[in-house]
């Protein structure tokens, strides 16, 4: 046979290829069916902050913590959506945080009090706490299946780069495989980069708590909401700042959205915008890519190598 390694060109692309969709197939699935298997929990969380971590991480966990104190009266908002410390300390330490945040006289906005409730050490603890009772990753759990995922990559792409370059040398067309080479390299650098990521993440354990929790809440009503739902704080953990009960003050919680305003400053009107469409016309360059297809020596022997 004259075949490199016995192989055509494109029985190599079809295999190869095939290869390459199976991994990415994994890569992408099998973290969510994983997630499916959650632990099943019917018992309650510890407190409405281990909830509010679950359903959106440490930003609605200071979101129910500035909704619990301004429920009792240890924050109080006014109409511009500035926040500050009235009463006395609150003992939970995710609301103190939020609490020393919001004094002084101009106090704060709910956005400050966001960044800086994710910064202190009782969020850390928090996240901490979690984790010990597997509701939380701690990002080195999935590393296993990260590095396999890598490794595979990177045989793909040894065994691509290997054809490539025998056949090559013996004068077989490869323009087809040259681009499933770039395809296996970009997947490559995107899993090396997932791998590195050190994100806390929600456990099965952790979806099913807060599975059991969102269907308590429906269950029970609002007459008669389960003991860890009760009050402002359990509707803000589960639905954010827009289900605090009362209309006037979540519409002063709420941060105002900020549109982004470009690299040279300046207001976010028609001009930046502008600028932000042309960007996109400028990805039409990717057209180019077409070029590599119908420069490809892909004769009638295939480019497979």
């Amino acid at each position: 046979m004259d075949e490199t390694w016995g192989i055509s060109g494109p029985q190599f692309l079809a295999w190869y290829g095939i290869a390459l969709v199976v991994v990415l197939v994994v890569q992408v699935v099998w973290p969510r069916v994983a997630r499916t298997r959650a632990v099943e929990h019917t018992g309650e969380l510890p407190d409405v902050y281990h909830l509010a971590y679950l359903a959106g991480g440490p930003e609605r966990v200071a979101d129910t913590a500035i909704a619990a104190l301004v429920d009792r009266g240890l924050l109080r908002v006014n109409s511009e959506g500035l926040v500050t410390a009235a009463g006395k300390h609150p003992w939970h330490k995710i609301e103190r945080s939020v609490h020393e945040g919001a004094k002084g006289a101009k106090g704060g906005t709910t956005r400050s009090l966001r960044a800086k409730a994710a910064r202190s050490k009782a969020m850390s603890d928090l996240e901490a706490e979690m984790q010990r009772a597997g509701l939380l990753t701690s990002g080195s759990e999935a590393r296993p299946f990260h590095n396999t995922v890598l490794l595979a990559y990177l045989v793909l792409l040894a065994i691509g780069a290997v054809r490539f370059v025998t056949g090559a040398s013996h004068g077989r067309p490869v323009g087809w495989l040259f681009l499933l080479l770039v395809v296996a390299l970009v997947l490559t650098v995107v899993a090396s980069v997932v791998r590195g990521r050190k994100r806390v993440g929600i456990t099965p354990r952790g979806h099913g708590a807060l599975t059991h929790a969102r269907f308590s809440s429906r269950t029970h009503g609002a007459a008669r909401p389960a003991l860890l739902l009760a009050g402002a704080a359990g509707a803000v953990a589960l639905g954010g700042l827009a289900m605090y009960p009362d209309d006037e003050l979540s519409a002063a919680l709420i941060p105002p959205f900020q549109p982004f305003a470009g690299p040279g400053g300046g207001s976010s009107s028609g001009g930046s915008s502008c600028s932000t469409s042309s960007s996109c016309s400028s990805g039409s360059s990717c057209s180019s890519g077409s070029s590599c297809s119908s420069g490809s020596s892909c004769g009638g022997g295939g480019c497979g190598g």
